[in-house]
Order: structure tokens, then C-alpha cells, then sequence
């Protein structure tokens, strides 16, 4: 409705007569569209027509139809909307169609859009939606910290209540006192008052970054600053010095006692200072959740900031840069950075001295202000304006000392190569040693013992100790290796290991890494933009930072920015005068922020990218590592001779690719990667172009698109056809949802028979599975799945559902929805109240964005023949044709191999899960029988091997918990004992209850930050307690939590290690918070982050044991509330007291609260959480490095 009072506002005529049909209004409104090239839902399947143009539209003649839009053909055709036309006429009809968006309802609870931008692309407001539509967890309110809080505040009420009066006449006493002073300075020195005022408003100015405001006596009001996190640093004005610490844990009010958690917003548009009024006297709303509703709130700020206005004014948080950008850049160059670089390309003459100010200054799309329209053509610049043409000196100093720069010597210097170290001793190994190292656990422990897995500190003071870093380096290299290696038989396959595994361990560490970059910038950029030693040290502390973070880690351009003066910067001034305008000093801070940010996302990456390559590895979660290009290079050469000996690749001649050329059908050519594991390297294939020559990257990029499109097609058929034939797949899981329904159905018939029934549990892992699966047997079993006999057309639809999520955030997923002619829902509206009706969405918004309905099985079948058979590897610029196997990385490759195994598992082991269970993960296999010869069996079928499938076992991932030494064919298996918690994907069971825990091994010395992104934004706190939150329900699966599969003791140890994680994630969270801030900054916030923990969890406990009754409202039950409360209480005390100096505000609170659910709960209980919270249960968390 405000859409279209503006536009009727703004309309001098509206027609509202009826002139057209609704086709044509609809035509009409995609034609513009189109035309306009704007994103609308009613345009969706429709383009400019072209050349290659077929089914064009009637009532409209450049635009064509190249896929359905049953949302378009309901808006067209219906009679409703028809019947709408006549009464709102053509003009008012295009309007809502082309600027409006417009939904439909779908009772009972869900609604699709019509038209207008769609919902899914609307950029998120960083601000919570108000508490009223928030939703909490049920036990929210009898939280026991929430009565400690609640206990504390009412002392404070009625201690402020006792003293306040003293306050009152103290502060009047004041305010007279200074009064008087001033009035008698006013008389006796006139001419100071100017100065006063003045010394007063630079006060001001020097506060301008706090909003702050008055506190009431109920709650607390806070402010949102966007310089600041919101809603996370509240500063307190209470006065809890004279308060007991005991009786008061420094607690604030939060959105359970009635005050909305959310940042409350302070308009401040362009605030400008009326005649005759103070800025000070501006009234500022600010919204306030009472216990009786919203009000309006009238209040004064203290200070105000004067700001430009929205449209000329840029978030520097929004601005980020991604580290990911600069992983897997192989490609080595002459002089060590690429000619294309902007500083390697420019002269040392004006012309190029000018381009590189142009790049960084005026090029510069960061800001988007009203300062920038003054140059509307940046390339029609013949002469730098003034303010740029001055600095022209500095950068040429920068240009020439990157010209002189000897930047490998540096990196010779502090990323040193140790080849030599190992020459000696390559003749002296023994096969012993090296089959220990290439184990995961020896791996791990050895990388452990290296640089990067060091601490920080360690490190650093063992450097100042040596005074040499490179000695250092490489005696900690060398005691290394001397300890793992003994003598040996030289062999070609041991040396390409070992060659191998040591090219792995000569990384360059994190800290190598950081003082080669140091070093460059100090010997490139000049002093003088630096500014001051400052700002210098400002800007490597974030260089540290940004060679420190993990894969997905961003750094915001704002916190690249903080304690960076601007004024100690004299180079970004037109002209030295004491007194700065505004604008002026707006314009100050952008043009230094766009250096700052060329400098780390120009100079700094594309340093690290032509040096290093850089990748994570499959042991290390996301921990990056990096390897110098010749290092890497050799590494590379070794994986490529080793895949070309585990895969079948046959080299294809210069004729053949001609011949490929020619043919009509496009063929698509990978790339191989590789990713270092604890055995090797994971080679990773990666669709990267297109044979033959393309007319223009657009035209490639929409071959490819088109490509990944077919691909998820095909995969959305297969898993379509999967699910109504369920038993092709044979023992397949795809998920922990996959087990949890299987082991339930398994132990529930073993608990209903009473029978103590020893089970063999067999563990078996398949030796590069993918690699070894003949394309002959593929495409047998994949034919059985969809039958080339019977022509089956396919109806996919694509569509993206958006919903609001507990925490009041929109959150939005894109599916794909598969049918055959025979269940096909024609229309969206009948699509919808069938998702409803199979309750799969509830309170969602439904967007539908294409629909395929020519999707044959024949051309489903040939496509996938052409992936598997005609898949083209780009190797060192030649072309391979793979003949076996099936490429890794690709969304097909998991179910390809599922399907593959299953038919053996239907053909050889049938019988083999008599009276037990067989589950294979991928290449995973678990057998639980209770028949010893069922164990062995199977064990010995897998070890022969399966030739027609490419199925053969690697025994060194082989485990039993029964004895095999009679066997000499299993002399390699590991063998556990016959009561013991047998390890499977992830997962623990008790061979003798058959109860299931989670296996937190893969987290043995590898930091928790390495699994665990952070997104550096002005609403980290938010962010925090969001992902905190979103992690623990990943991580609450039912497997772990019903009372059915486990014991109340088990359900208890697993509820205290998932806390238990979740505290030191909560620890790296506040390690990694923006701007250096602590938690002595806010307590409360961190307080009521730990406290809604324990509610979440006891939520999903509760549906995942609906059937049963677990608590009651006394404390008493199987897991009543407040036991799920003191284990979370209990994990996060575990955890902070290591940290004590960091965490003392928050040990005490948190004890209290624990102590007082002990006195709530049972004394049986009591014990009983205090035995499953014993240290000697959980020795696998002592080796995880926070």
C-alpha cells in the first residue's frame, strides 16, 4: 500500500478503465521487465529473445519463453485476477504486477509469491524482529539462573531504594557548587566563557563514539551504536562496587525479565542543529518491550554524532574480505607475482604512477557517496584532482621500492626449504617405521611435535632464546625425523612415500608465513602512509590475523580500520587548516579505508597467493596450511604419479581431441587438486572448462551453469528413483537420520526377545573405492534403477522455501522436488497444500523458480554415461580419458558408490545380517551378528576381495572385537576386546548394550577454531549466540538422546560432552570477538548465552522422547530440567576455570547456579551426575587444543 501511494502520489493521471486482457496486461509487464532486466517473480522463464530464440509470447514480441511458469500461467488465466483487473484497470494492475510483491495464501499456514523482487534476495536486517514474535524454549522461564539474576536485581532495588535520598541531595549539592563556580568565572572572566564552551564541545566530540543514556531504576535502555557490536557491550552504569559480589554476580536485565534483547535503533538521518536549539535537546525514540506492550519512550542523548546521510554513508562491517579467495593457486611464475599485477605493470613515470591512485582511489567502488559524483567518468581523467595529484611522490616510492624488492631472498630467508635436511637419510629407513608414520594416529602426533601445532608462546620464546629462526626450524625438523626413521631396504614405492610424507611436514608455519609478509611491507610501503608507527602496527596486527584464520574466516573492513587514526595520516589532506569539516573529514576516512583495504586485499593476497599455495587438509579440519610453489610442485608431481597407478587415465592424442571438437555434444574437462590427509594426498576433481574454443566467458559460464544444472537434475531423479526402490541401495545409510531408524528397529527387536546374545561387531573399510569401480558394472546397476525400456518422463520442479527461524531470523533453502506425470501438481497452489499435507512446511513462504517437465529417462542415461565414461582429466596441459572409477568432488559420486555396493551386498551377502545388522556408510561397511561364522565370513569374502565390483579391503582400517590370530589372511586387522566402545564413522557402540555415544577422537590435537568459523560483523554477539545455538541442535541428534536405543546414564554422559563442547567453542568465540572485546564488558550477555544452552537441549530431549515422561516440575523424573541445567553449569565451569583470569565473573555466578541445583535435585541424582561428569570418562577431551 505505501508502494502505491507513492506511485499514485507521483502519477499525474491514472486511468482506471479496463482496456486489456489480463494475458496482455501480464505480457506487457514481463516485456518491461526484461527490458529493464530486473529480477521479478512473474519474469521467471523468460528472457530477451535472440538468435537461438524459439517459443516466443504472444501479446509480446522481444521476449521469448524458454521454460514454464505456472505462477505466470495462474496470473494469466484465472478468473480472480481477471475479475481484479476490471476493478482496478490497466494502470494500477501493471503497477502492482511490476513494483509490488505480492503473495498468495495457501491455508492453513503457508502462502507463494506472485510477483514483484523475490523474498529470498532480500538483503537481512542485522537487527532481531521484536520479542513478540520471538519464539522461546519452553523451559526458558524456570531457568535457574534467571532466579540468582532475579534475586540479585531485587537486592539492588531495595539497596539503591535505602540510599537513594543520600544520592539526590549529594548530586544537588554538586550541581550548586558548580553553578555558583561558573557563574562567578562568567563575571570575573568574561572572555573565558568562549573557551569553556569550546573545551566543552571538544569533551563532546571526544565522546562522539558512546551513545549513551540515562538508566532507569526497571531496566536497562540500550542504545545501538554501529561503530560497535550491537547488543553486546553494554556499559554499566550502575554503581556495583558498594555491592557484595556475593549477593551480586554483576547481572543486567535481558529479554526474559520483560526488556527486548534486540539493538534498539537511534534514528539519527542527518541531524542538523535548528536555531536557537542545542543538539543535545534531540528527542530520540527508543522502543522499549514493557510488561504491558511497546512504548514510546522519549529520551535525551547525551551526545550525538553528526552523520551524513544514509545514501552517501557505507557500513565498513558489510565490507569484508574472504580468505578463501586465495586458497589452491598452483601456478608458478617467473619473478614470483604474476605480470598481470597492477604494481608489476605500471612504470615509474607519471602515467603509471596516476593508474595506481586511479585503481585505488577513484576506481574504487567501496563507497558509494555523494563526495565520489564529482568525478562521473573515472577513465576520462586526463589529470589527478587536486587532492590526489599531491600524493603522487609517495607513490612512486611505492612503485619503485616493489620494483627493487628482492622478494625471494626474503622468502629464502624466513620460509627457508630443508631438502637437505633429509638427503642423508632417504638410503637408511626401515618398513617398520615407515608403516607406523603412515598411520593417522602416528601422522597426527608427529605434525603435532612440528611448528605450526606449537603454541604461539612456546614458540616465540624458544625463537628468542635461539636469536635464529631458521636454526630453530630446522633442528626441530631434524630431531623429528632422526626419532621416526630407522634404517631400511631401499624400494621405489617406499621412496615415493616417504618422499612424500616428508615434502608434507616442510610446510611453512603460520608464524613464517607472517614474517615474510611483515618484512615485504616494511621494504614497500613507504613511511609516510603509514602515517604513524600506530597505525603500522595496527595494520600487521590484522595481517596476523588474516594468516591465522581458517578457511571460511572473513575480516570486516571496520575492524582492519580500528585504531587507525586519520589524523596522523597528513597525506589524504587537501590543505592544512586546524579546523575539519565534516564532509572533509568523511572523505578523509574513506579514502584512507580504500587504501587500507587495496593494500590487505590487493598486495597482501596476491603476495600470499604467488608465493604460496595454499589448502587445508582432511586431518586438520579447516586449519590452513602453506607451502611454498616448488615444494608444492614436487608434492603434486608425486600424487599424479600415484593416481596414475591407482586410476586407469589413458593419454588422448592431439586427432582424437579434434574429433571431440567436432562432434556436437559439449565435453567438459576437470582440473585435478589434491588435499594432503594423514596417509597422502585425496585427489579432488573440479569441472573447470569446456573442450574447444568458446565465443566469450559469458558463453562459457552459461555452458557450465547449464552443466551443474543437468547435474543436480540427475541427481534429484536418481535419489527420486532411490526412495521408491529402497532395496537397491541394500545396506546403504546416508546420514546419521539413516542409522538412528535402523539401529533403533535393531536394538528395540533385540530388547523384545530377553536374550543375553553376544554380538561380533566387524568393521571394514574399502581401499580407494571411488577409483576402482568398473564403468561396465556401473552402468548395469544404474540401468536397473532407471530403465532405458520404459520411457519415463520426469517433472522437476526448483523452488526456495523462506521461514523465520526461533532467534527471529529469516532463514531461506532451495530444493528441488522430483515427480513423474502420474503425482505431478500442476499448479503451486496444489504443490503447496501438498508439502503441507505430508508436513514438511508449516508458516513458510513457497518461491517457485523453474519447472522441467521434459526430463526423459533416455536422456537422463546417456548424460550419465557421458560423466562416467567420458570424463576428461587436464593434466600438466595434457588430456587424460578416465577408464575406471568415478571422480571425487562431484554430488553424484556418493550415490553412484552407494548404489554400486548395494548390488553386491543383494548378490554376494545376502544372509550375511541373520538375526543382526549390515551398514555401510559410503565405503564404510559395520556388520553386528550375533553368528561368529556369519563375522568371519563375511570378513574373509571382503579380504579376497570382489573383482567384478572393485571392491577389495584395506586391512590397516579393518577392526573386530573378537580374536583372529587362527586366520592368517587377518593378521593386519585390528582387534578389540569383546566388551568394548567399537569406533564406526563417528560413532561409539557398546558391544554389549548396543547403547551408542559419540566419538569426539577427530578432535585429538586439532584446534577447535579450525572447525569453527566466525563472522567478524558489527553484530558478532548476535552472531555468537546464534551459531552457538545452531551448532548444539546439529549436534542434539536422537541417536544420542532417546531413552529407548540408551540408558539414562548414557543419554547423561552424552548431554555433558555435547556442554562440554559447546564451552570451548564458547572460549575460541571469545577469543576471535572483533575490537579486542571482553568479557568483563558484559558479563550479563555471556551469562544468558551460557544459560539458554541448557533449555535448547531440553527441548529437542523432550521431542525426541514424546513418548515418555522425563520430567516433572519438582525435579524429579528420569532427566529432569535442572539436572540438564547442572551438567550444562557443570561443562562450562570445567572449561572456564582453566582460563580463570579471563572468566572470573562469570566462575561465580555460574558455581551459585550449580550449587543451588544441586540442593533442587535428588541425592540419587546428584551422585549420579556427579559420576558421569568424572574426568576419567572423558580423557578424549584433554588432547583438544582451544
Amino acid at each position: 500500500m505505501f508502494s502505491l501511494k507513492v506511485w499514485w502520489s507521483k502519477t499525474a493521471n491514472i486511468y482506471w478503465n479496463k482496456f486489456s486482457s489480463q494475458r496482455e496486461i501480464v505480457a506487457r509487464v514481463i516485456q518491461r521487465i526484461c527490458e529493464k532486466k530486473k529480477r521479478n517473480v512473474l519474469s521467471f522463464g523468460y528472457g530477451l529473445i535472440d538468435e537461438n530464440s524459439l517459443s516466443h509470447v504472444k501479446y509480446a514480441s522481444n521476449i521469448c519463453n524458454f521454460s514454464p511458469n505456472q505462477t505466470t500461467a495462474t496470473v494469466s488465466t484465472s478468473i480472480l485476477w481477471e475479475t481484479l483487473l476490471t476493478r482496478l484497470g490497466d494502470d494500477v494492475m501493471m503497477h502492482l504486477l511490476e513494483n509490488c510483491s505480492l503473495f498468495v495464501m495457501v491455508p492453513p499456514s503457508c502462502c507463494y509469491q506472485v510477483s514483484g523482487q523475490p523474498i529470498y534476495n532480500l538483503s537481512k536486517d542485522d537487527k532481531c524482529f521484536p520479542l513478540r514474535i520471538k519464539q522461546r524454549y519452553p523451559m526458558t522461564l524456570n531457568n535457574i539462573f534467571h532466579e540468582v539474576r532475579r534475586k540479585a536485581l531485587n537486592f539492588r532495588n531495595k539497596f539503591f531504594k535505602r540510599n537513594c535520598w543520600k544520592t539526590k541531595l549529594l548530586n544537588k549539592y554538586k550541581d550548586l557548587k558548580k553553578g555558583r563556580v561558573i557563574h562567578k568565572n562568567q563575571q570575573t572572566h568574561p572572555n573565558k566563557t568562549n573557551s569553556l564552551e569550546m573545551t566543552t564541545q571538544r569533551r563532546q566530540t571526544k565522546r562522539q563514539r558512546m551513545d549513551t543514556c540515562p538508566v532507569s531504576n526497571k531496566r536497562m535502555k540500550i542504545l545501538h551504536n554501529e561503530n560497535t557490536m550491537n547488543s553486546l557491550f553494554v556499559k554499566q552504569d550502575l554503581k556495583t562496587e558498594a555491592l557484595n559480589e556475593e549477593y551480586l554476580p554483576h547481572l543486567k536485565t535481558d529479554s526474559f525479565d520483560g526488556c527486548s534483547n534486540f539493538p534498539i535503533a537511534v534514528m539519527q538521518e542527518s541531524y542538523q542543529q535548528e536555531p536557537g536549539k542545542k543538539l543535545n535537546d534531540c528527542n530520540v525514540i527508543k522502543k522499549c518491550s514493557g510488561g504491558n506492550g511497546d512504548k514510546d519512550v522519549p529520551s535525551q542523548v547525551q551526545s550525538l554524532k553528526p552523520v551524513s546521510t544514509p545514501e552517501s554513508k557505507v557500513s565498513l562491517s558489510k565490507i569484508l574480505i574472504d580468505f578463501s579467495t586465495l586458497l589452491y593457486c598452483s601456478k608458478v611464475y617467473k619473478g614470483g607475482f604474476p605480470d598481470t599485477f597492477l604494481l608489476n605493470k605500471l612504470e615509474r613515470t607519471s602515467s603509471g604512477i596516476q593508474k595506481l591512485i586511479q585503481a585505488i582511489f577513484i576506481s574504487s567502488n567501496l563507497f558509494k557517496s555523494c563526495y565520489d559524483h564529482q568525478y562521473p567518468d573515472e577513465r576520462s581523467l586526463k589529470k589527478l584532482p587536486k587532492r590526489y595529484w599531491q600524493i603522487r611522490d609517495v607513490f612512486r616510492e611505492l612503485i619503485e621500492n616493489h620494483k627493487k624488492c628482492p622478494y625471494m631472498a626474503l622468502l629464502n630467508k624466513h620460509c627457508p626449504r630443508f631438502t637437505s635436511v633429509f638427503s642423508h637419510q632417504k638410503k637408511d629407513l626401515t618398513v617398520k617405521a615407515f608403516s607406523e608414520f603412515g598411520t593417522k594416529q602416528s601422522y597426527s602426533n608427529t605434525m603435532a611435535n612440528t611448528i605450526p601445532f606449537t603454541s604461539k608462546q612456546d614458540f616465540n620464546n624458544e625463537l628468542m632464546e635461539s636469536g635464529n629462526f631458521t636454526s630453530v626450524s630446522q633442528r626441530t625438523i631434524t630431531e623429528t625425523c632422526e626419532s621416526l626413521y630407522e634404517p631400511l631396504k631401499e624400494t621405489k614405492i617406499i621412496k615415493d612415500e616417504f618422499c612424500l610424507l616428508t615434502l608434507l611436514k616442510q610446510h611453512s608455519s603460520v608464524w613464517q608465513v607472517y614474517m615474510f609478509v611483515r618484512v615485504c611491507l616494511q621494504k614497500v610501503v613507504p613511511g609516510t602512509l603509514w602515517g604513524s608507527s600506530r597505525n603500522k602496527r595496527c595494520f600487521l596486527r590484522n595481517v596476523k590475523n588474516l594468516i591465522y584464520s581458517v578457511k571460511y574466516d572473513k575480516i570486516s573492513l571496520s575492524e582492519l580500520m580500528r585504531k587507525i587514526r586519520v589524523e596522523d595520516c597528513s597525506w589524504i589532506r587537501l590543505k592544512s587548516t586546524r579546523f575539519v569539516s565534516v564532509s572533509e573529514h568523511v572523505l578523509r576516512e574513506q579514502n584512507l579505508s580504500k587504501f587500507i583495504y587495496w593494500l590487505m586485499n590487493t598486495y597482501v593476497a596476491q603476495l600470499l597467493k604467488s608465493f604460496f599455495y595454499i589448502t587445508e587438509t582432511l586431518f586438520q579440519k579447516n586449519k590452513l596450511f602453506f607451502f611454498r610453489k616448488e615444494l608444492w610442485k614436487r608434492i603434486q608431481n608425486i600424487g599424479l604419479r600415484k593416481h596414475f597407478e591407482n586410476v586407469q587415465l589413458r593419454l588422448m592424442s592431439s586427432q582424437e581431441m579434434q574429433d571431440l571438437e567436432q562432434q556436437n555434444s559439449d565435453y567438459f574437462i576437470s582440473s585435478l587438486r589434491f588435499v594432503p590427509k594423514s596417509s597422502g594426498l585425496r585427489p579432488i576433481a573440479k569441472l573447470c572448462c569446456m573442450l574447444g574454443a568458446q565465443p566469450s566467458n559469458e558463453c562459457r559460464n552459461k555452458k557450465i551453469q547449464h552443466f551443474n544444472s543437468r547435474v543436480r537434475n540427475l541427481f534429484s531423479v536418481l535419489n527420486y528413483e532411490r526412495s521408491k526402490k529402497s532395496e537397491i541401495v541394500g545396506a546403504s545409510v546416508f546420514g546419521l537420520d539413516d542409522i538412528y531408524k535402523r539401529w533403533k528397529k535393531f536394538v528395540l527387536e533385540f530388547q523384545e526377545s530377553k536374550d543375553k546374545v553376544k554380538f561380533y561387531f566387524v568393521k571394514a573399510d574399502v581401499k580407494s573405492a571411488y577409483d576402482t569401480i568398473p564403468h561396465s558394472k556401473l552402468k548395469e546397476v544404474v540401468s536397473k534403477l532407471i530403465q532405458r525400456s520404459t520411457e519415463e518422463h520426469y517433472c522437476i520442479r526448483r523452488y526456495a522455501t523462506v521461514w523465520m527461524d526461533s532467534a527471529g531470523k529469516m532463514r531461506k533453502l532451495f530444493k528441488q522436488h522430483v515427480s513423474t506425470m502420474n503425482d505431478f501438481f500442476p499448479g503451486i497452489n496444489e504443490f503447496a497444500s501438498h508439502l503441507q499435507d505430508c508436513s514438511i512446511m508449516r508458516n513458510t513462504i513457497l518461491v517457485e523458480q523453474s519447472l522441467s517437465l521434459n526430463e526423459n529417462s533416455e536422456d537422463l542415461l546417456s548424460f550419465l554415461e557421458q560423466l562416467i565414461c567420458s570424463h576428461i582429466l587436464r593434466i600438466n596441459n595434457n588430456y587424460y580419458m578416465q577408464c575406471c572409477g568415478i571422480p571425487q568432488g562431484s554430488i553424484l559420486s556418493s550415490l553412484l558408490c552407494s548404489l554400486c555396493y548395494g548390488d553386491m551386498e543383494n548378490c554376494i551377502f545376502r544372509g550375511v545380517e541373520e538375526n543382526g545388522i549390515l551398514m555401510r556408510f559410503t565405503d564404510d561397511f559395520l556388520l553386528v551378528t550375533p553368528h561368529l561364522e556369519h563375522a568371519k565370513l563375511f570378513l574373509r569374502m571382503l579380504t579376497k576381495g570382489i573383482p567384478q565390483y572393485g571392491c577389495s579391503l584395506s586391512p590397516h582400517k579393518t577392526a573386530v572385537n573378537f580374536p583372529v590370530d587362527d586366520v592368517p589372511e587377518f593378521s593386519e586387522v585390528k582387534t578389540y576386546p569383546a566388551h568394548c566402545l567399537f569406533p564406526w564413522c563417528g560413532l561409539l557402540f557398546d558391544t554389549q548394550t548396543l547403547e551408542v555415544y559419540c566419538d569426539y577422537s577427530s578432535y585429538a590435537r586439532t584446534s577447535i577454531h579450525s572447525s569453527l568459523t566466525f563472522c567478524h560483523s558489527n553484530s558478532a554477539g548476535n552472531n555468537m549466540r546464534e551459531k552457538l545455538i545452531r551448532i548444539l541442535k546439529l549436534k542434539c541428534h536422537h541417536l544420542f538422546l532417546d531413552l529407548k536405543v540408551n540408558s539414562q546414564r548414557t543419554v547423561y554422559i552424552n548431554v555433558y560432552k555435547i556442554f562440554l563442547l559447546q564451552a570451548y567453542r564458547f572460549h575460541v568465540c571469545v577469543l576471535q570477538l572483533p575490537f579486542h572485546q571482553g568479557i568483563r564488558s558484559n558479563p550479563a550477555f555471556f551469562l544468558n548465552v551460557i544459560s539458554e544452552m541448557a533449555p535448547c537441549l531440553y527441548t529437542l530431549l523432550k521431542i525426541c522422547n514424546k513418548d515418555l515422561t522425563i520430567g516433572f516440575k519438582v525435579a524429579s523424573g528420569s532427566i529432569p530440567f535442572e539436572a540438564v541445567q547442572w551438567l550444562s553449569y557443570h561443562a562450562f565451569t570445567t572449561k572456564l576455570t582453566v582460563h580463570k583470569a579471563t572468566y572470573k565473573c562469570l566462575l561465580g555466578p555460574l558455581k551459585r547456579c550449580e550449587a543451588w541445583l544441586s540442593g533442587k535435585l535428588l541425592h540419587e541424582k546428584v551422585h549420579l551426575l556427579r559420576a558421569v561428569t568424572n574426568g576419567s570418562l572423558h580423557k578424549d577431551f584433554s588432547t583438544v587444543l582451544s
